[in-house]
């Protein structure tokens, strides 16, 4: 792997983990029931005890966990160098993170004009899967590069 390779997938690395200690604590406060701090920067709570906060009982902010780790694995998977993970895991990241935009596209309309009420924790987890899907995206186009290259 190239150090732009590494550069990417330890760029994606950190953006999961970031999705997955914002989402954490989003959870934690939900089952805890403990108001979200958003330091005047919106309405948390408005948006975290909506109907829309959870799906089949399943709060939102454990989704997007399950979904920051998921994104991880994939990391992770990629990193061991094996030829399945080096053809495959870009594809599957950004298949993961491009669902993962078109859910906060979602959730961001909901927030905005159903809710009228911005949660400050939810816009940075949407940052950080646009930028993962962005990254992806890049690191897709640099594979074929890199392929090119090599033939």
């Amino acid at each position: 792997m190239t150090i732009g390779g590494w550069l990417r997938w330890g760029l994606l690395a950190v953006l999961a983990l970031t999705g997955m200690g914002i989402s954490a604590y989003l959870t934690f406060t939900h089952f805890t029931e403990q108001p979200v701090a958003c330091g005047g920067l919106g309405d948390c709570n408005t948006v975290q005890t909506s109907a829309y906060s959870e799906v089949l009982g399943i709060p939102v902010a454990t989704l997007g966990l399950v979904f920051s780790a998921a994104l991880l694995a994939v990391v992770l998977w990629r990193l061991t160098g094996s030829e399945l993970a080096i053809d495959w895991a870009p594809l599957a990241m950004f298949g993961m993170t491009l669902t993962g935009v078109g859910y906060a596209v979602y959730l961001t309309y909901i927030e905005l004009f159903v809710l009228e009420a911005i949660c400050v924790w939810c816009v940075s987890l949407a940052t950080v899967i646009i930028a993962s899907l962005l990254i992806s995206v890049v690191e897709i186009l640099a594979g074929d590069e890199e392929a090119l290259d090599a033939a």
